[in-house]
Formats: structure tokens, C-alpha cells, sequence
């Protein structure tokens, strides 16, 4: 795994599992799954529903580390059984989740050892990132912070991220600072911020963001935002980076050339594409060979000319109505 250096110094994967859509026990095992192939960053969201079976998947994964101590939260009863909803129950019979919060969490460099699969985690090796999904004022922003770390059985996460340009979102981002410094979480990120409204809102913080998920594919490469973001010390990752399978980007004759001449998936190359943009990216998969697929891209070399030839797929549009 590649990692990328956030700028308060801490590291992120930069390949990570998207989780909308995962719920229930599917999404439980689809996620155990992925931490058993070599997933180390989960992206989830208070809007996603899932930040239970986030944590259940976590917990059952006998993730140790001897320097931990336990601590119960109401999630993940010692010897419980969690209800996922009415027709899911998971035995959760693995203690939760809870450790220091300082430096066992900062990664001293991206030779983490996380190959070796047949070990118990570390919680350290994971990067767990969730969103605050609706606008509320500080007060609402704090229950709702407590709230995710509940649900997730963690005593902090990795990211925490406003997910939409809210009316509210500076008061929200108070909420987000103070939690940030008392180690509640390790990072703040914000969502969908552009133009105006992103360096208004970066001219009224005191804790720069770290990065800004955005929408970013090979139709929608976010050049001008990249370039910002970039000035101001800020990372850009790519939330559906395979464009949700629009505008036929699996038979796409570009990347099915370029896929060719690397023995590699169509997918691979658009993601590859992004890596190289500099970009981290949390693509979307359930089954087990995309999750494979979507990781082992790190041996693929493009050249100059073909990275040339996907710049020019670039539609400077939106493919969807939400973000832009």
C-alpha cells in the first residue's frame, strides 16, 4: 500500500473502500472481506447508515495491539449479540475497538507492515474516515461526533469530514476543531466544497482541512480545483472514481488500449490515472475480485502518452447533480 502525507503529518492509504450501500450482515462480510485482501482505509458517513457495520466488521476482525485497553461502548457489548436490523444479527462476541489516540496512530513511514495477513490488525494501521452528513449547529455537531464514535466502537477516527457545503458549516467545523484537539479525531476534511464558498469558508478556520472529497473520474478530473486545493497545502480525493460505470467508461476504447498493453482491467487504468494525478481515491466494489482489482494497481507504469491520451477524455462536467 501507497500512502499519502496529510499536512498536519499524519498518513492516509491512498486506495480505500467506499462503503454506501453496504448494510446489514452483507455489508458486514463484504468489509471483512476487503480488511483480509489488504483494505487499511474505510470511508463512511452518518448519511451511509452503516457506521455499525463499520465497527462490527473492525471488531470482528480480532484487531489486537497489547498496549490497548478496553473500554465498552454501547454498540459492542462484551459477549453481545448486535442487531443489524430486523433480519441481520451479528455475533459480536469480539471485545471493541478503543487505544490511545496520539502516536500509534501517526504511521512513521508507508512501509507499514500490513502484507502479512495471517496476523491480528492493528488498530494503528487502519485509517477509518466518517462524515458529518446534515446541517446542524455546534451544539448538535458535538452529539453528532459522539454519536459516530459510538456507533463505530472507536475512541476516535482517523478523519472526520463535513460532507456537504452546509449553511451551518462553519459552526460545524468549531465543533470538528475543538474535537480535533482534544483527540477525538486526527484529521478534519470537508466535501464537495468549491469556488466561493471554499475559500470563504478556508479564510475562517483555524485548522486547515486536510483534504477535499470531491467527485473526480477521468470525465471529471478537477484540474482547476487540484490546483487550488494544491496551493493551499490541501489533498483532493476522489469519491467515484470510476465514474459509477457512466458514460461507458468499462469499454472505453482509451483505457481498453492502454488496459491491453498493461494486462490490466479498464478499471485499473482510470484508477491508476488518478493515483499518478497525485489524487487518493475510494472507490465502490463488493464482490472479491473488484476489491482484489481495485488494489493491485501499484504495478502499473503508464507513460507520459498514454496519461496524455486519458487527459483528453476530460469533459470538465459533472456526471451527477449533487455536488456541483
Amino acid at each position: 500500500m501507497q500512502y499519502v502525507t496529510l499536512n498536519n503529518g499524519i498518513k492516509m492509504p491512498s486506495i480505500g473502500l467506499g462503503t454506501y450501500g453496504l448494510q446489514g450482515q452483507k455489508g458486514v462480510k463484504i468489509m471483512q472481506n476487503a480488511l483480509q485482501i489488504g483494505y487499511r482505509l474505510f470511508d463512511t458517513a452518518q448519511m451511509y447508515e452503516n457506521e455499525k457495520e463499520v465497527g462490527i466488521a473492525l471488531a470482528t476482525q480480532s484487531l489486537k495491539d497489547s498496549s490497548l485497553q478496553t473500554k465498552e461502548f454501547g454498540v459492542f457489548s462484551t459477549h453481545s449479540t448486535t442487531h443489524l436490523d430486523s433480519n441481520s444479527i451479528v455475533d459480536s462476541s469480539t471485545t471493541p475497538i478503543s487505544n490511545p489516540h496520539k502516536q500509534s496512530a501517526h504511521r512513521e513511514s508507508s512501509e507499514v507492515s500490513s502484507n502479512d495477513l495471517s496476523r491480528p490488525l492493528q488498530k494503528n494501521e487502519l485509517f477509518i474516515t466518517t462524515k458529518l452528513s446534515s446541517n446542524m449547529s455546534y451544539k448538535k455537531a458535538w452529539q453528532s461526533i459522539e454519536g459516530s464514535l459510538q456507533n463505530l466502537g472507536l475512541e476516535y477516527v482517523d478523519l472526520l469530514v463535513i460532507h456537504e457545503p452546509y449553511a451551518n458549516a462553519k459552526e460545524m467545523y468549531k465543533a470538528c476543531e475543538e474535537a480535533y484537539h482534544k483527540g477525538l479525531i486526527h484529521a478534519i476534511g470537508i466535501s464537495n466544497f468549491y469556488g466561493r464558498f471554499l475559500e470563504d469558508f478556508l479564510d475562517s478556520v483555524r485548522v486547515k482541512p486536510v483534504l477535499n472529497q470531491v467527485q473526480a473520474h477521468i470525465f471529471f478530473q478537477q484540474h482547476t480545483l487540484q490546483k487550488f486545493l494544491e496551493s493551499k497545502g490541501i489533498h483532493l480525493q476522489a469519491w467515484s472514481p470510476l465514474a459509477c460505470g457512466k458514460n461507458g467508461i468499462f469499454a472505453n476504447k482509451t483505457l481498453q488500449n492502454i488496459a491491453t498493453a498493461h494486462h490490466k482491467s479498464t478499471a485499473q487504468i482510470a484508477l491508476k490515472f488518478l493515483l499518478d494525478k497525485g489524487m487518493s481515491i475510494i472507490p465502490k466494489a463488493s464482490n472479491l475480485k473488484r476489491l482484489q482489482e481495485n488494489l493491485t494497481l501499484f504495478d502499473v507504469s503508464l507513460t507520459q502518452k498514454e496519461r496524455d491520451s486519458i487527459t483528453q477524455l476530460d469533459t470538465n462536467k459533472s456526471l451527477f447533480g449533487w455536488d456541483c
